[in-house]
């Protein structure tokens, strides 16, 4: 016999269960659909395929590295086992004499009873499921994975869904189909803009949230999340708006700047960990935080010092028609995500070629090249390259084959501010008008005028 204290409650068709569940009770008694019900057929099948790597690699990462772990709860459902519901009075307790006109409240708490025979089986939470089972229930020869201390009796919430008496085998197995396919499709993650402002583990995105907060560059009056200065919602800028950048893009940009030699080779924080996607999973403690912010502060401070177009206002440099020609705010290459990302590649390869640790004044001398060069989109070498003209004859970002033309944008700006040699010239310039938009016909003559960029910048 098993026993559970339970929450009664419905939704839609469906009477279903709140109950609590120790881990070590869900690694013995919850299993797979595969396991509960032979699916040799799509009809028959009830879960979807497990990803290993994401229960290996996310999920006991997770739940081994966090002391403050948490998980949603599990929907299981449960087959067999004669279940009943006893419910338990409370209005016969003076304190909840509140209570005791309200079935609603009073019919709701209580204990369901198991035979002992039923079977369980997620119908959402099967990673979840997977990497309890790994930790608690580890397969013979396989790797020895050890959970944290106490974590077989540790607790969660588990919905459970019960087989109606009167349905039938093919009934219950087609509305349990439903449930899972609903449970999962409309299940929805959180986006990018989200995730930067909730998570308290990415240092990535607590570092873009403290620029935000408290650097004179980017901080704004009021709420951050209606900030005139930074884009807190969807990566893309539109024109006129008072945007420097997004906070997707900000987020890239401040990865791209950290992203040292010394930590691609050595990794991230106290232990050393090789890959973002590794470090951005926890915490680490506060001095490495506060080091790194320090780090970040000071290249954008040596950013906005060497490069003199960052104090123009985004809202006049952000047009597309805007050439400059009539005394106006030209289209600038540095308000836009597809330059910004450009341009701090190539700050971070300047920034490289300096010692590792650097002063202010060091970091703008490094800089101090990018302060030269002509972003104006509707110049050499930006026009053609990442502004072409689209069907309608209007001016706009590129689109088609973006990818190859931001690589060939990214080489001739490195060379043109000397980090490629002169001896990578031709290669440079092949690249770069094998991306034009239309194709040049004399490419010698435009060629000059990145030459005389060049020029200027070393001058």
């Amino acid at each position: 016999m098993n026993l559970y204290p339970a929450l009664k409650a419905q939704m839609g068709s469906w009477p279903y269960y709140i109950v609590k569940m120790r881990m070590r009770e869900v690694a013995s008694e919850v299993d797979f659909g595969s396991k509960v019900h032979n699916d040799s057929t799509l009809d028959e099948a009830i879960q979807r395929a497990l990803n290993e790597k994401r229960v290996k690699q996310e999920i006991i990462t997770f739940l081994t590295g966090r002391p403050d772990r948490f998980f949603s709860s599990l929907v299981v459902a449960a087959i067999g086992g004669s279940p009943k519901f006893y419910p338990v009075s409370i209005a016969d307790d003076p304190q909840f004499e509140i209570v005791a006109d309200e079935p609603s409240i009073e019919q709701s708490f209580g204990v369901l009873r198991f035979a002992g025979d039923q079977s369980y089986y997620a119908l959402d939470g099967q990673h979840r499921l997977k990497a309890i089972k790994a930790l608690l229930q580890p397969e013979s020869g396989g790797e020895d994975l050890k959970p944290p201390p106490g974590f077989e009796n540790e607790e969660i919430s588990v919905l459970m869904v019960l087989r109606p008496v009167e349905a039938s085998e093919e009934d219950w197995l087609s509305h349990y189909r439903r449930l899972f396919s609903s449970l999962n499709r409309y299940a929805k993650k959180t986006d990018d803009d989200t995730n930067i402002i909730m998570d308290e583990d990415d240092t990535f995105a607590i570092l873009t949230r403290r620029l935000i907060a408290g650097h004179e560059f980017f901080v704004a009056p009021g709420r951050h999340l209606d900030s005139y200065k930074v884009q807190t919602k969807g990566k893309n800028l539109k024109e006129h708006t008072s945007h420097f950048t997004s906070l997707q893009q900000l987020y890239d940009m401040n990865q791209i700047l950290l992203t040292t030699p010394i930590r691609e080779s050595e990794g991230w924080g106290p232990n050393g960990v090789k890959k973002v996607k590794d470090f951005i999973v926890f915490r680490p403690p506060e001095e490495y935080i506060e080091e790194l912010f320090g780090e970040l502060v000071l290249y954008w401070n040596a950013i906005i010092a060497a490069i003199p177009d960052l104090a123009l206002e985004p809202s006049q440099a952000k047009n597309h028609q805007a050439d400059g020609s009539d005394g106006a705010v030209a289209d600038n290459a540095l308000f836009w995500p597809i330059g910004q990302e450009v341009a701090i590649k190539t700050a971070r390869a300047l920034l490289d070629r300096s010692p590792a640790t650097l002063t202010l004044e060091q970091a703008k001398e490094s800089l101090a090249p990018l302060g030269k060069v002509n972003w104006a989109l509707h110049k050499t070498p930006w026009n053609g390259l990442l502004l072409v003209k689209n069907a309608n004859g209007k001016w706009a970002m590129r689109n088609e084959s973006r990818k190859p033309a931001m690589e060939a944008a990214g080489e001739v700006l490195r060379w043109v501010v000397g980090i490629y040699s002169g001896d990578e010239e031709g290669a440079v310039k092949e690249k770069w008008l094998e991306n034009l938009i239309p194709p040049v016909e004399n490419g010698d003559e435009l060629w000059e005028e990145v030459r005389a960029m060049r020029d200027r910048v070393a001058s």
